[in-house]
């Protein structure tokens, strides 16, 4: 299957670093090309006893680039799947690199405009105003109307780079699914298709732009709080144009105590609206993501930055998280895992009584030990923790919402530490509750449901009608497939082969012996030498079976 990789290159480059940092039983089991060995690197296993598993990872995304620290970022958004101590690691990932040379960001914007840079900007600084793996930012003045913005320009061959990446992480994915056990409830090729669609989605700027128009319309009209406006007639798919924002890094801004409360609750309001009530939201408010500016009258301001990333939740989406955020407030652990079914986290048929035991002791843990409210934050891992060990993975669109309300708590305890999630939350799940009741809403429903069973009544004699043509062809058949069956039926083949080997090890037994006594020529050790080799040959397969019976445990032969 590795064969299949064009660029085979990089994929001894990546076994390199892998053996470079403790990996080397990994690369040899999966069958990763080497290279010669003289040029194999040294040191792994120093390294493996310097840092944990999870911290050499990181170093190996690292080292190998943009595709794989995105990759790594976007993989600390699944705590259903990973370990918490995994996800720690993978969130120090640092995104920041060294700026390219501005004729190469100059060539870049004249070919997503298709015109000189100078018609299009009067001014364009050459020095950048941040530096990331996937774009850069500068400052620039438009050629038409003197108006500052901010450009972001997609770096050259960053598209090709990655695609070549994901690629190649498809294919370790299916081999790794394929060869180890251990890692099949992760389900890699699902994953990674999910995080080349992310990917896939930060690319595209034009894509982007239309995500903040999104967001500003949103916005309620007295809201504190700051999106840039794009400039879309020049905005592409590998340029971003908006409205510039000065001010400061969230992390980095010096705030008197009374500004960062403000500022917190406005980040609290407007995640919290964006995800209940809107369905649309930043999927990142991570501090690079969030600024600290000032309105005319020289109140702090919120900006919110970089909408790359973003998540949607359809109403029936915002219902089930409403369901489960008021079961969490009613410490109900029976209705926790109803609304993980609903959600689709958990099989609906049967339940698992031991899930529900599991939550009910967390939350008997988690408010034991709290003075107070504890905190959602804790609360989530916890209870992802608990997805995690019992192989249950959450949709996309619910772990994209949960890991931007885990952001938001952290920024808001960072800007006032006597922040109270839980009050926080509560307005908001009482009016999501509210608004799924209002009579407008239970008509649209109900409305909504009738169209579903009458286009179903509409189209049930169509499908009777192929169903029956398909009996009278004989071209309908039936799929059955009873739970340990498979294991039976294997057990039979295998004892079936066991019994049949046995039958003609004894017949060789008994036809040498009716050999040995004729005493036929030629002769070996004074016995006839075709009995001998039936001898032989009897005991050679005797031991083989009596050592493949031991070595499976009595299991496969």
């Amino acid at each position: 299957m590795l064969e299949a990789i064009r660029n085979i290159g990089r994929l001894s480059e990546l076994a390199v670093v892998l053996v470079r940092h403790g990996f080397a039983d990994l690369v040899e089991r999966v069958g990763l090309p080497l290279g010669e060995p003289a040029a194999l690197p040294a040191g792994g296993e120093r390294l493996a006893r310097r840092y944990n598993l999870y911290a050499r990872l990181r170093m190996v995304a690292e080292e190998m680039g943009p595709t794989f620290v995105k990759l790594g970022q976007l993989l600390s958004q699944r705590p259903d799947l990973l370990p918490k101590e995994m996800l720690l690691e993978l969130r120090k990932l640092q995104d920041q690199v060294t700026p390219l040379d501005f004729a190469q960001i100059k060539e870049q914007v004249e070919g997503a405009l298709e015109a000189p840079l100078e018609q299009s900007f009067s001014q364009f600084d050459q020095k950048s105003l941040a530096s990331a793996s996937l774009a850069q930012v500068h400052r620039a003045v438009r050629a038409d109307d003197g108006r500052e913005v901010a450009v972001k320009v997609r770096k050259p061959g960053i598209v090709r780079t990655i695609e070549a990446d994901m690629e190649l992480l498809a294919v370790l994915a299916r081999v790794l699914d394929k060869e180890m056990e251990a890692v099949k409830p992760y389900d890699l090729p699902a994953l990674v298709q999910e995080m080349d669609r992310s990917l896939h989605q930060e690319l595209d700027f034009a894509l982007e732009a239309r995500h903040m128009l999104v967001a500003r319309s949103q916005l309620p009209a007295d809201s504190r709080v700051l999106v840039p406006a794009p400039h879309l007639e020049l905005c592409r798919p590998a340029l971003l144009t908006m409205e510039l924002v000065r001010g400061q890094r969230l992390g980095q801004a010096e705030l008197t105590p009374e500004d960062k409360k403000r500022l917190g609750q406005d980040l609290v309001q407007a995640l919290m609206e964006q995800v209940l009530l809107r369905g649309f939201f930043h999927g990142d408010p991570h501090p690079g993501n969030l600024m600290a500016t000032r309105a005319p009258d020289g109140t702090p301001r919120l900006a919110m930055l970089d909408w790359g990333l973003v998540g949607r939740l359809s109403d029936k989406d915002r219902y089930q998280l409403c369901d489960l955020l008021m079961a969490i407030l009613q410490r109900n652990p029976k209705q926790i895992v109803q609304a993980w079914a609903d959600m689709g986290v958990t099989p609906r048929a049967g339940g698992d009584p031991a899930l529900e035991q599991d939550v009910g002791h967390l939350l008997e843990m988690v408010y034991a030990t709290s003075q107070g409210p504890p905190d959602t934050s804790k609360v989530i891992l916890e209870m992802m923790e608990i997805m995690r060990q019992h192989h249950l993975r959450v949709p996309m669109q619910y772990a994209l919402a949960d890991k931007a309300l885990l952001e938001m708590e952290g920024v808001a305890h960072a800007l006032d530490p006597d922040y109270r999630p839980v009050e926080a939350a509560r307005p908001y799940v009482w009016r999501l509750y509210l608004e799924r009741w209002r009579p407008d809403v239970v008509l649209k429903r109900v409305l909504a449901h009738v169209t579903d069973g009458l286009h179903f009544l509409q189209d049930l004699p169509r499908r009777l009608e192929t169903v029956l043509l398909q009996l009278e062809r004989g071209e309908l058949g039936l799929a059955l497939e009873i739970k340990g069956l498979k294991p039976l039926t294997q057990a039979v083949q295998e004892g079936s082969s066991r019994v049949t080997v046995g039958l003609i090890l004894a017949a060789l037994i008994v036809g040498s012996s009716m050999i040995i006594t004729t005493g036929v020529e030629p002769k070996l050790f004074g016995l006839p030498a075709l009995g001998v080799l039936g001898y032989i040959i009897s005991g050679v397969i005797g031991l083989w079976l009596v050592w493949s019976i031991f070595r499976s445990g009595g299991g496969r032969f």
